[in-house]
């Protein structure tokens, strides 16, 4: 993770209300793909992260400018049906030819939020509440409509503590709202599961997040074998 320090340029939010200049912007590069990528900057002395997609004549087939526009439209929908998603502080398009588009957000780091994979470490003592509290989180996205089709411990920000615990999901530009079947939403808990280095804590999710997560939906129909789902499921990409 980058440390702001004195030397680091710090923009302001009025330095990208312009599409052109926001591209020319230079930041500590993250992930960069053809038509993609994302960048750590300092906005008003806070870390943000800058994310912009673009046309790649090169990959004309990859539709990296509606990914964007899927992303912060997923992004939306968590925000109106209260659940936390990405901290979007600013937005904006607008062409760059007569046959290309450019996008992007940008968002503000929350300091106080911690990657699932770091707050395993840093709460051993609360593993249990932890496990129960993301198969509750994963069964309240289900019955909403919304499946993240990429449900690993590096898309999931963990704050608060238990009794107050609060989650953050990121990185939502393959997820579906309302178009997933169950199979789908059990290859959410497989991600979840294969994500997870830690053989104690994967076969945690297997069994407890499972079976706390078929207690909870409240959706699920009851001529569906999720269990048996569950453990046919693939994970969505490897680890």
């Amino acid at each position: 993770m980058t440390t702001l320090t004195e030397d680091t340029k710090s923009f302001s939010l009025k330095d990208f209300e312009d599409i052109d200049a926001v591209f020319e912007i230079e930041g500590d590069d993250m992930r960069t793909h053809r038509g993609r990528s994302v960048v750590a900057v300092a906005v008003e002395g806070r870390r943000h992260f800058l994310k912009r997609f673009w046309f790649d004549s090169h990959q004309p087939f990859k539709r990296n400018v509606a990914r964007g526009f899927h992303e912060l439209r997923m992004i939306d929908w968590l925000a109106r049906n209260r659940f936390l998603g990405p901290k979007v502080v600013q937005r904006g398009s607008g062409r760059a030819g007569p046959f290309s588009t450019r996008m992007f957000f940008l968002m503000r780091e929350m300091p106080d939020e911690k990657p699932l994979e770091t707050a395993w470490r840093l709460n051993q003592k609360d593993t249990a509440s932890l496990l129960d509290d993301l198969s509750k989180l994963a069964a309240t996205l289900h019955d909403a409509g919304f499946c993240h089709t990429d449900f690993s411990e590096r898309h999931i920000f963990v704050g608060g503590s238990n009794g107050s615990r609060t989650f953050r999901l990121i990185d939502v530009e393959r997820a579906l709202v309302n178009g997933a079947n169950e199979k789908q939403r059990a290859g959410d808990l497989a991600t979840l599961a294969a994500s997870v280095m830690d053989e104690r804590l994967s076969d945690a999710i297997r069994t407890r997040v499972v079976d706390g997560y078929i207690h909870a939906r409240k959706t699920l129909p009851a001529s569906v074998d999720f269990r048996s789902l569950f453990e046919k499921a693939k994970p969505t990409r490897l680890f």
